[in-house]
């Protein structure tokens, strides 16, 4: 759900629900306190009785006027038994009104001690009989009366008042305005807490664990996911940040995987330089100290000082041009390469090497001779080079063979595998040879010698040209290293 919708749903209990339980708590409540005040009898409900004091006078002592009502017309007389009149001035009294009985112009009966103020303020006998309900007297201390006018059997005529002063009904009114008032101040703090508790739920909760979350990255911590607790705007938020999150520590690890690897190529380059630096140095001490004393001895010394340096320039040229096309700076001249005539061009060149090396070459090509693609011919014979270096160095046999094999591939794609019957390459070290400054000999002492890039470079020039690179061994029967390039496919073909 949408936070706006959940807003929207929000402004339900805010207004209507405080204003509901307002109206209805003081209509109970109301009705409650007054049926207790002013006795089970009151026969007035809804609110408009709290609003006007009239009507909760007329509702106090209706069943008590009805009843005296009835007994005027039939037994008029009871009204002059006492006994019956304290009955009923006592009903009153619990209703906070009193009983007045007057018979012609004096009181006979009063159900209150002081009564002097309202001897002159009674209407007269007959006076209320259009009347309906009772009369409010704006007096000194103003009062509500309701008068029942009835005849004696010895023909004497009198009236009975049933007196409630509204002083008492004010105090009463004002009590039930002030316990309505703290219904009302409970009611919107029940509701204010419940919508509190919602917003911290719906909208704070979140945006907490969210900002634990930057904490956590602040300080370094990449590992722990923000808890998602909804699927609003506010819980996609939470999983972008998540994301984010999992791209940042793939990002960082990448960083640190690449410090990790600089360093080992430091360390790498270190040990590879130091190595023919060490042998140049002793051989030049050699010949400086008269060690090499003879024409055949100062000439080997020369020679192996001239291969020593040889193999340092083929290193710093090989980091050179690693670090050329791992910055993306080497500029390719890519161009349309017939597969036929390039593939002869370069097994001539390979198999003279391989002649002098003592090394068998056979070479297949299952291309048709149209066959092109678009290559650096440059980049893709260093390639090429660097595989068949790898085969000469690691191949202590004495039959040595090199097999180069081109042929199509897939749909698009044509392949070409070179493949020796040399020591092999055990599977744990197979998946990491294209990386830059590997050797399977971790110890770098091998006699082979060589930088260690050879791979790395020829993987990422095979990628740059949209193809692929693998390797297949198996230790002691050999190795192939095979890799794809995408054919090039003529418009009008």
């Amino acid at each position: 759900m949408k936070i706006a919708d959940k807003v929207k749903m929000l402004v339900i209990p805010l207004v209507l629900i405080p204003f509901m339980i307002i109206i209805f708590g003081s209509i109970v409540f109301g009705r409650i306190y007054l049926n207790s005040v002013y006795g089970a009898g009151n026969a007035t409900s809804g609110i408009e009785s709290y609003a006007n004091p009239i009507l909760i006078m007329n509702g106090v002592a209706e069943e008590i006027i009805s009843e005296v009502q009835g007994d005027t017309e039939a037994h008029p007389d009871r009204l002059l038994d006492t006994t019956y009149l304290d009955e009923i001035n006592n009903r009153l009294n619990a209703s906070k009104a009193f009983l007045l009985i007057r018979i012609e112009d004096e009181l006979y009966y009063t159900g209150q001690e002081d009564v002097t103020e309202l001897e002159n303020q009674l209407p007269a006998y007959g006076a209320n009989t259009e009347l309906e309900g009772g009369l409010f007297v704006d007096a000194e201390r103003p009062f509500f009366l309701r008068q029942q006018d009835f005849s004696l059997g010895d023909g004497r005529t009198g009236s009975a008042f049933i007196i409630t002063y509204t002083d008492s009904l004010v105090r009463n009114m004002k009590q039930i305005l002030i316990e309505i008032m703290i219904l009302v101040i409970g009611v919107l703090m029940l509701v204010s807490g419940f919508t509190s508790l919602y917003i911290y739920w719906i909208f704070v909760r979140p945006l907490k664990l969210l900002q634990e979350g930057t904490e956590r990255i602040k300080e370094g911590n990449l590992e722990e996911d923000v808890e998602v607790l909804s699927d609003d705007e506010i819980g996609q938020v939470c999983q972008s940040f998540n994301e984010m999150r999992l791209k940042l520590k793939e990002s960082v690890d990448e960083r640190m995987r690449q410090e990790q690897e600089n360093r080992e190529l430091i360390s790498n380059i270190s040990h590879d330089l130091k190595t023919p630096i060490t042998a140049i140095k002793g051989y030049v001490e050699g010949i400086m100290d008269g060690v090499a004393d003879t024409p055949e001895k100062a000439d080997r010394y020369i020679r192996t000082i001239y291969n020593k340096t040889n193999e340092m320039d083929v290193l710093i040229n090989e980091l050179s041009l690693y670090s050329k096309i791992d910055n993306n700076s080497i500029p390719y001249n890519f161009v349309k390469i017939n597969v036929a005539s390039y593939f002869d061009d370069c097994i001539e060149d390979i198999s003279m090497d391989m002649e002098a090396a003592d090394i068998t070459l056979e070479y297949q090509n299952d291309c048709s001779r149209d066959t092109r693609v678009i290559a650096d011919p440059e980049q893709l014979r260093r390639v090429i080079s660097n595989i068949v270096i790898n085969a000469k160095k690691y191949n202590q046999k004495q039959n040595r063979k090199v097999w180069i094999q081109v042929k199509p591939y897939e749909d698009n794609y044509i392949y070409i595998g070179i493949r020796d019957n040399g020591n092999g390459i055990a599977q744990k070290d197979l998946p990491l040879i294209f990386k830059r400054m590997y050797r399977t000999d971790s110890s770098r002492n091998s006699s082979t010698g060589g930088s260690g890039l050879g791979l790395a470079i020829a993987k990422k020039i095979i990628e740059e040209h949209g193809g692929k690179i693998w390797a297949e061994s198996e230790e002691g029967q050999g190795t192939l290293i095979a890799f794809t390039l995408k054919k090039y496919q003529d418009e009008n073909s």
